[in-house]
């Protein structure tokens, strides 16, 4: 057992800074205030390709401290065929320190006896903890994935429902009863899977006072992606339609104070903390719809896709399919990439082939309205009224910047800007020695 304080690093995905320095200038989230009154800032630098500022590679390139060049890891999930790729956490678990997860984006569970480990919904690899905590990994993944459909098994239900009697302390019973009266506000049901994940760490924390620990938490960059437009410290011109968020609400600030309830209970801890953004965001300044497919197998067979096929969801409109062979990958790319709207006559998908399998994105961003048509242009398949074979998910609002944010709650000598691949020796060498500075 190491004689140092615990290290925890509480992943808050893409959050701004400003933002949050704002809220706090108008005298909310005391805690935000407390950690930003006390210590540094660092920013940290990821890629300058636009099309890497994705959090599922960044978060890797956190995890490994390797680029992208490096590690290749493109797609969400796609670190669990990556065996070779040395995480964060199994590096530790071999230097004889007791790890812990919730959450992790894209990483793998390689380790042979955490404490705990539940898995971002996203990726395909198993939970490690007590048959409730696996229970709610799965009941976390269903209603993730389910969430354009507004659907959630009463398995998922009956899961979650034991998970906050025997995770979240009775007086936070009050708190999820205003959240769940509040549940059809626009970004409320993600709020709302924050604060259990949340409070489901810091219950598996106390108990097990893990030498190394993460907490990811993703809310805050889906509500900033979709609601920044309605947020108070966005001092833009840009608004949302009414019927899409009115303009009295402001979901960004619902997160972020939980996000302060949680750096306040960490605060009481005894523990090096390290707060990460992996990223950060900027206005998005056009007109973009995200749409995701209701039954995935059901329209790319529709759309000519006969061969054998399998479809796993990702976040919002993206997903992956596996053939069992090239042939059949490459003819289902062609027809994919070929389905266009009629009314606009934009592609409607865009597609990374790996061979046998699919990484498809629904990149169509108009107003999907009734009556709108795509046709396949490889198969000449038609599909008519486009709209009832998609959900609504959101209208953008934030796009990546490749600088995020890393602030630690104890003395250190890391330089003001650091390349993001520095990250995880930092990480390392806190839990190890208790101190850092920048690695040369």
């Amino acid at each position: 057992m190491t004689p140092n304080k615990p290290t925890i690093v509480v992943g808050l995905n893409e959050l701004n800074i400003e933002f949050i320095k704002q809220y706090v200038a108008d005298g909310r989230l005391p805690h935000f205030r407390q950690l930003l009154d006390n210590n540094d800032i660092v920013v940290t630098q990821s890629e300058a390709e636009y099309a890497l500022l994705e959090p599922w590679i960044q978060w890797v390139t956190i995890h490994t401290g390797k680029t992208y060049a490096e590690h290749q890891v493109y797609r969400l999930g796609d670190i669990v065929e990556r065996p070779e790729l040395a995480q964060i956490y199994e590096d530790l678990e071999n230097a004889g320190h007791s790890v812990g997860a919730v959450s992790p984006f894209n990483a793998a569970n390689r380790l042979k006896d955490p404490h705990f480990f539940v898995p971002d919904p996203w990726t395909d690899t198993p939970a490690s903890g007590t048959p409730l905590l696996k229970a709610l990994s799965l009941a976390v993944h269903q209603a993730v994935n389910d969430n354009a459909k507004s659907k959630i098994s009463m398995a998922s239900v009956l899961s979650i429902v034991k998970s906050v009697i025997r995770y979240v302390p009775p007086p936070q019973y009050l708190t999820y009863a205003k959240l769940i009266l509040g549940a059809k506000k626009p970004g409320r049901k993600a709020v709302i899977l924050d604060t259990l994940l949340a409070d489901t760490f810091l219950s598996l924390f106390k108990k097990h006072r893990t030498d190394f620990s993460t907490l990811f938490l993703n809310t805050g960059a889906h509500l900033q992606h979709h609601y920044m437009f309605n947020s108070a410290a966005y001092k833009g011109s840009l608004k949302n339609p009414e019927w899409y968020c009115p303009s009295s609400c402001d979901p960004l600030l619902d997160i972020l104070e939980v996000y302060d309830s949680v750096l306040g209970a960490l605060q009481k801890q005894n523990i090096n903390l390290i707060v990460l953004t992996g990223l950060h965001q900027e206005p998005h300044e056009h007109n973009t719809y995200y749409w995701r497919l209701n039954d995935h197998a059901a329209f790319l067979k529709a759309i000519g896709i006969t061969s054998t096929f399998s479809v796993d969801t990702r976040m919002s409109r993206d997903f992956l399919m596996r053939f069992d062979n090239t042939e059949d990958c490459l003819q289902a790319e062609h027809i994919l990439t070929s389905v266009i709207d009629t009314t606009y006559n934009e592609r409607v998908f865009s597609v990374d082939n790996r061979g046998a399998s699919l990484f498809v994105e629904l990149t169509f961003a108009q107003d999907i309205t009734p009556g709108a048509t795509v046709m396949c242009q490889k198969t000449q398949q038609t599909v008519n009224s486009f709209a009832d074979h998609v959900s609504f998910v959101a209208i953008k609002n934030g796009e990546h910047h490749g600088d995020g944010y890393l602030i630690a709650n104890f003395p250190h000598t890391i330089d003001k800007r650091i390349p993001l691949t520095s990250v995880r020796d930092i990480i390392f060498s806190t839990v190890k020695d208790g101190a850092v500075a920048t690695p040369s």
